[in-house]
């Protein structure tokens, strides 16, 4: 063994760290940089639902939950008859309305598939009795149309445009202003 390998003495720190700088500089330099991504669209989100045989979306952010019609409704007598009843959700009374029979004058008709989207009336919460819901929906916002596909005149004044997929356009309805309208209550017409 030579005697340069048997004295080999560290470099000191300010050595290794220009030896580190020196490093850095040549990294950066060569450095490819991370890809940039495009510029993301901006999505809408609504729940999809039937009143009767027409489809509708609700924003979102309006749905506080979607419930199965609950088991047990307590009908309130003598008010609207769209006033499907009042049941207990988890502690709070939930007042429930029939949407078809506000909207459109005829009851929804009873199946296993009916929902109560729950929407808040200022601070408190309204039952909405729905045929069915499909689901949540995503849409490109850029797919948003003002044109309003042809609906019946009871639903034009709570909706503000529609998202097309593929030719079907899809009204959007703004469940709160529809629970703010002032025929929407409990009492007796």
């Amino acid at each position: 063994m030579s005697d340069e390998a048997a004295e080999w003495v560290p470099p000191d720190s300010a050595e290794l760290f220009d030896a580190l700088r020196v490093l850095e500089a040549r990294c950066r330099d060569n450095a490819a940089g991370l890809p940039q991504p495009d510029a993301l669209p901006e999505i809408w989100a609504g729940v999809l639902f039937r009143i009767g045989d027409l489809a509708v979306l609700a924003p979102l952010e309006e749905i506080g939950e979607i419930l199965e019609v609950p088991r047990e409704v307590t009908p309130v007598p003598g008010t609207r008859d769209w006033v499907f009843g009042i049941a207990n959700n988890r502690g709070t009374l939930l007042p429930m309305f029939d949407l078809r029979a506000f909207l459109f004058g005829a009851a929804t008709n009873r199946s296993v598939r009916n929902r109560v989207l729950v929407v808040r009336r200022d601070e408190f919460p309204v039952g909405l009795l729905v045929g069915d819901v499909t689901g949540i929906r995503h849409f490109e916002e850029k797919s948003r149309v003002q044109q309003i596909p042809e609906i019946p005149d009871a639903l034009e004044p709570f909706v503000s445009g529609s998202f097309k997929r593929g030719r079907r356009p899809y009204p959007v309805c703004s469940m709160r202003r529809l629970t703010l309208d002032g025929r929407f209550n409990l009492t007796a017409g």
